[in-house]
């Protein structure tokens, strides 16, 4: 009887310590933050760049604000018209999840430092390294007006057939003209 109190006590310990909803406090900038089987959530603020994982790419982009404001923390990505691109989500479908998405949320915060009509999120889905899907979401649509956070959500719907092998880049586009981005959040839904 002893012997099975020993074996089952350091049992329910190891439980406990992997079976939490909580994320660590040190991985909480990019962390898988939710995931059940309707969808997967994949989140940054941009933080502590130089620690995300290596499925965010280009953060030479991300830079301490002084004159501005970030919208949370003091960090946040900086597009011009030499950096046109924001920090990217990059990661093949398989090393996502096992089922693949129907439909691909990005939530998120922009702010334009000047007039930009043709800013925005960009979903692109990549087979074999030639364009498969390409999609869109204007900041323009959402709020036009400068030198203020606004938040947005931009909807992708996944519309042709992909497989595990398939690469999805979600990433921001500033068109050549100063934007600030901040507080991504993607969502997976399945």
């Amino acid at each position: 009887m002893k012997k099975i109190i020993l074996l089952i006590v350091p049992a329910m310990l190891l439980y406990a310590c992997f079976n939490t909803s909580q994320p660590p406090a040190a991985e909480a900038t990019d962390q898988t933050s939710q995931f059940n089987e309707n969808q997967m959530v994949i989140e940054t603020d941009m933080e502590n760049v130089a620690t995300l994982p290596s499925y965010w790419i280009n953060q030479a982009v991300v830079v301490k604000m002084d004159k501005t404001p970030a919208h949370s923390g003091n960090y946040a990505a900086k597009l011009d018209a030499t950096e046109k691109y924001s920090l990217t989500f990059r990661e093949n479908f398989a090393n996502i999840n096992a089922k693949l998405p129907k439909r691909v949320v990005v939530n998120g915060w922009y702010y334009f430092a000047e007039p930009n009509d043709k800013a925005g999120m960009v979903m692109e889905i990549n087979e074999n390294g030639s364009n498969y899907i390409w999609k869109a979401f204007n900041f323009s649509d959402v709020d036009k007006t400068i030198n203020q956070w606004n938040e947005f959500t931009a909807y992708f719907a996944i519309d042709k057939p992909i497989t595990p092998d398939h690469q999805i880049k979600v990433f921001g586009n500033g068109a050549g003209k100063l934007l600030y981005l901040d507080d991504i959040r993607i969502t997976f839904e399945y």
